[in-house]
């Protein structure tokens, strides 16, 4: 496999697994370290491929924020972007679904879901 099909090959394998509503990050096969979602190779085993692991969805907001245009359609402002640290280590970038939660701090537990359209979402965690 040529380097730039395996750069590729990473969001590919990412946007399929979101495309059937499955969230997983990378793994190096050599040294199971996390690599995070613009990594396309473990900097320890370059030559080792990457493995997919199913993330748990648990996460915690890392920063946010607030977009008041409008980019889709689908998406009425304002809505929210966020930077999450996933539990298992890596950081990603999605929305946050605001029709449930308190109001947003950095630090506060996120959990993942998939939206009726399909994206990837973060939501406040509710307290028990």
């Amino acid at each position: 496999m040529t380097m730039s099909r395996r750069h590729s090959s990473v969001l590919e394998a990412f946007q399929n697994f979101c495309s059937r509503r499955e969230l997983r990050y990378g793994r190096c096969a050599a040294c199971n370290k996390p690599l995070s979602y613009t990594q396309r190779l473990c900097p320890l085993h370059p030559e080792n491929e990457v493995e997919w692991i199913e993330a748990s969805g648990r996460a915690i907001l890392h920063t946010y924020g607030e977009y008041y245009t409008i980019y889709n359609n689908n998406m009425p402002v304002p809505y929210l972007v966020v930077v999450v640290e996933l539990e298992e280590g890596p950081r990603l970038v999605a929305t946050l679904d605001t029709t449930a939660g308190p109001q947003m701090q950095i630090g506060v537990p996120l959990n993942a879901k998939f939206d009726v359209e399909g994206r990837l979402v973060f939501r406040a965690e509710r307290e028990a």
